[in-house]
């Protein structure tokens, strides 16, 4: 806003735009007053005022927004693309796997057949994904274990056309702990390959179709996502997803019925998946779209009071609000969805580019150091605290008697070490830069943190 103001006052005026002074019915400070109510305008309308002399990749991130909200909403409104664009356009939207979304507005690019072919190719896909899902989960009922469906295609088929949700492996999660060593015979003795992968919530196949040669992954979790640093969020997750407590529900795709999580309980799920992207491997807007459309059709069933009282308690009160915030502001979420959550809009701002920048991923490296909370600075004092919270999530029964703490500093720092090198596959001191970076991104949504903490 500042430099509109400034190329008003020195008479540098934008094509279409009158100076100052041209015109008496508009004195200089009517003409400020009018654009401030021209913003406050742009801002009810879900629109954002961008500066005249915005830069290339600014211009780039808001063009990729419109079409992306444009999709979220059903508009057929058509965006503009500067030609200069399209080259990183193409590249944005394959970085985030929405290639089909931006497609018809690269018809006059050179990229044009390789993208149209991508969209041929994720279409394919869906349809092996489907087959390869139902072949799994029947052949598990088939044998007494029932399964929930994550992801996948239960999200793709809230979208307008499901084969535009691009699908990676398949997600089944075992609510039972007792099942996962009899899933794991049954998939073994009918063809499944046991992939070595480090992981703390899941086991991984890999199957083969014998006629076609196509490989898929299985990821049998035990737990819907991988552990934390900070503990009382991982009780109240698996306390959540738990036999006890958990109440299957039932989602029909292609004339196949599949067991998925409740739609509270699923949006509980989203948000923490969401955040385990988001501090390891990348978030990406694809997410954020998933959870766009899924609060769209299931607004009615979800309880958004336990919502709020489960993130306060995992403490991620500020990542559900910024996100639901974005969805709104970026992707045309309506406001009556759970309405009276906002958050800053400075924040999404720079939540959304930092979104927008780490692309889709959709890789979990679990073994990345994150800390238990988010701090304004990283010193000798930080590692010393997480070290100590480290200590007591490894030894909580003995971590109640001081007097023992100076012998499980020490324990639980050559685990520290042996894990770097064994488990990370790094340096002591790359760990420690890995640390500062992530220390960043926890500052940005205040991960483990409630404005009541």
């Amino acid at each position: 806003m500042s430099r509109v103001f400034c190329d008003l006052r020195s008479q540098k005026t934008p094509r279409g735009i009158l100076p100052v002074n041209s015109n008496p019915l508009f004195p200089r400070n009517n003409m400020i007053y009018l654009l401030l109510f021209i913003t406050a305008i742009q801002s009810l309308n879900g629109t954002h005022f961008t500066h005249f002399l915005e830069t290339p990749m600014e211009r780039i991130y808001n063009t990729y927004l419109k079409i992306i909200k444009n999709i979220c909403t059903g508009s057929d409104h058509s965006v503009s693309v500067h030609p200069e664009d399209l080259p990183a356009l193409a590249k944005l939207a394959q970085e985030h796997c929405t290639v089909p979304f931006v497609l018809p507005y690269l018809r006059s690019a050179s990229v044009y057949p390789a993208m149209k072919q991508q969209v041929k190719g994720m279409m394919l896909n869906y349809y092996q994904i489907e087959h390869f899902t139902r072949l799994t989960v029947s052949l598990l009922r088939k044998n007494n274990i029932d399964c929930y469906l994550l992801k996948g295609l239960s999200l793709a088929d809230c979208y307008p056309v499901p084969e535009y949700r691009k699908l990676g492996d398949l997600d089944l999660y075992l609510v039972d702990p007792s099942d996962l060593a009899r899933a794991q015979a049954i998939l073994e003795s009918n063809g499944y390959i046991s992939e070595d992968e480090l992981s703390d919530h899941h086991v991984t196949y890999r199957y083969i179709f014998p006629k076609t040669g196509r490989r898929f992954l299985l990821e049998l979790h035990y737990r819907v996502v991988g552990q934390y640093q900070y503990s009382p969020a991982n009780k109240l997750v698996d306390s959540v997803f738990s036999p006890e407590c958990l109440k299957a529900s039932t989602q029909t795709i292609h004339g196949y019925t599949y067991t998925v999580l409740p739609p509270t309980e699923y949006t509980f799920y989203m948000i923490h998946h969401m955040l385990k992207h988001y501090l390891y491997s990348g978030f990406g807007i694809r997410l954020l779209c998933d959870f766009t459309f899924y609060l769209k059709r299931h607004e009615k069933e979800i309880n958004f009071q336990q919502i709020h009282e489960w993130c306060r308690e995992s403490r991620i009160s500020h990542l559900y609000e910024i996100i639901l915030e974005c969805c709104r502001k970026y992707l045309g979420l309506p406001d009556s969805i759970d309405a009276r959550t906002q958050y800053n809009p400075h924040d999404c701002h720079d939540f959304i580019i930092q979104i927008l920048k780490d692309g889709d991923m959709g890789t979990d490296i679990s073994q990345s150091l994150v800390g238990s909370s988010s701090y304004q600075k990283v010193n000798f004092l930080t590692y010393f605290k997480e070290g100590h919270i480290q200590m007591k999530v490894r030894f909580p029964k003995a971590s109640h008697y001081p007097v023992l703490w100076p012998a499980l500093w020490c324990i639980t720092f050559i685990c520290f070490i042996r894990n770097t090198y064994t488990v990370r596959n790094t340096t002591f001191r790359q760990t420690l830069h890995d640390f500062k970076k992530s220390n960043q991104k926890t500052k940005l949504i205040r991960i483990f943190e409630n404005s009541d903490s």
